[in-house]
């Protein structure tokens, strides 16, 4: 017999969806880590800087904190943290990635209050443009 979800994964679910759509959008068929065109829809993930295990809910979606990949910077070198770091320095400077590191202790009171505004929000971004969503990263949240 099959575990019904309860509602925080079915919303948990629908956000990761969203997420994907979104950086997909955003970053095109490039591996932000390491530059590397992805070819295969299989080798397209959407990986965490800062991993799931260890961000907590407030920085699991937060698309500061998610950029394509490929499969072997994600899986392989177990999301290449490093480079990620270093790729996020260069592209939006130092202030950006203090800013996420900080955020790391962010912690959500009510997780499902949280999760319903993070699924309203990412459902108007994933109408964005590819540049309103550049633009969005590289202004917000520093």
């Amino acid at each position: 017999m099959k575990k019904r979800k309860s509602p925080k994964q079915l919303i948990e679910a629908k956000i990761w969806q969203l997420c994907k759509e979104i950086i997909r959008k955003r970053d095109g068929k490039k591996c932000f880590i390491c530059g590397k065109k992805i070819i295969k829809n299989s080798s397209w993930h959407t990986g965490h800087c800062f991993p799931k295990s260890n961000c907590g809910l407030y920085l699991k979606y937060d698309l500061r904190n998610l950029h394509s990949s490929c499969y072997y910077c994600n899986i392989n070198l177990g999301g290449n943290g490093a480079r990620f770091i270093l790729r996020l320095e260069e592209e939006y400077g130092k202030k950006f990635v203090d800013q996420l590191r900080k955020d790391l202790n962010e912690i959500v009171p009510d997780s499902m209050t949280f999760l319903e505004e993070i699924y309203k929000e990412h459902t108007k971004m994933a109408k964005w443009s590819k540049k309103r969503l550049i633009n969005y990263l590289k202004d917000s949240h520093v």
